[in-house]
């Protein structure tokens, strides 16, 4: 895709898919997909979904927005159904803004996308977040035993002491460590 400088006008949320689009496109010949009307780029992989969203906020005649990444799962989804003894339960592993998944920031950065600059700036760094640090996140999932190690010994993150989150990780180790032994 090009590099697009919109005319003076064009409707924020136009600027907003534009830019989600560049974002999704080097990852579409890797099995993901874009859905722009959830603003997300996701894949299944086994057991697994990856996923990457956008929460915009459009206001004032300018399009900011915030990236996410999500690893989710059925399995564990119903795993909690059977421990709560309730139906709908939460499929999510973790999830977090990219930008704290590298070791630069903690925070929650918001990208400002209304001029090309800006834009390009955003795609660009969002873009290589993705590749230096997402992907590579997403792919410790393809070794389940040696990740329930990992999270059991460092937790998710061990670059980000005090990050993650003891249950959410307990669980993870729990539920998996039974389907493992079930399969």
């Amino acid at each position: 895709m090009e590099k697009k400088d919109f005319p003076k006008g064009t409707k924020p949320r136009e600027i907003f898919v534009y830019t989600c689009e560049r974002i999704a496109e080097p990852l579409i010949p890797l099995g993901y997909k874009y859905r722009k009307s959830k603003n997300d780029i996701y894949k299944k992989d086994g057991i697994f979904v990856f996923s990457f969203y956008f929460s915009p906020s459009i206001r004032f005649g300018s399009t900011t927005f915030t990236a996410f990444f999500d690893v989710s799962s059925p399995v564990i989804a119903q795993w909690r159904s059977e421990q709560e003894g309730t139906e709908d339960t939460y499929d999510g592993i973790v999830s977090t803004s990219i930008a704290r998944l590298t070791r630069r920031y903690d925070d929650f950065p918001r990208y400002e996308v209304s001029t090309l600059l800006e834009r390009e700036r955003s795609i660009q760094e969002i873009s290589g977040q993705i590749q230096d640090y997402a992907l590579p996140f997403f792919a410790r999932f393809s070794n389940l035993p040696k990740l329930l190690d990992d999270v059991e010994r460092e937790g998710f993150f061990p670059h980000r002491k005090g990050f993650d989150v003891p249950k959410r990780n307990r669980e993870f180790i729990e539920c998996f460590r039974e389907y493992l032994q079930k399969q």
